[in-house]
């Protein structure tokens, strides 16, 4: 199979989604856990505050975007084992 740099950014893309979507429940578990209370994702809400929802939803960024980069650095690795180098465009 010929990788391609087309391959590579629809696969590391499918990866990305798949990592944001386990790191939102992932997320979403432990502020139940720790707070007991659902995961503030709505602003307009009467029961949480805006400032919870803040904390929450930068929370999840960070950790979200830090999952991603993890994500990307091992699938960039696992890649250059396959072919030899990376896509022209990493470089």
């Amino acid at each position: 199979m010929k990788l391609t740099e087309t391959k590579f950014q629809i696969t590391s893309a499918l990866f990305a989604l798949g990592a944001a979507a386990l790191v939102k429940a992932a997320v979403d578990n432990r502020y139940e856990a720790f707070t007991g209370k659902p995961a503030p994702k709505n602003p307009e809400s009467e029961e949480d505050s805006l400032g919870a929802v803040i904390a929450y939803t930068a929370i999840t960024a960070v950790v979200g975007l830090s999952v991603k980069i993890l994500v990307r650095k091992y699938f960039t690795k696992q890649w250059k084992k396959a072919d030899g180098d990376v896509p022209k465009h990493l470089k």
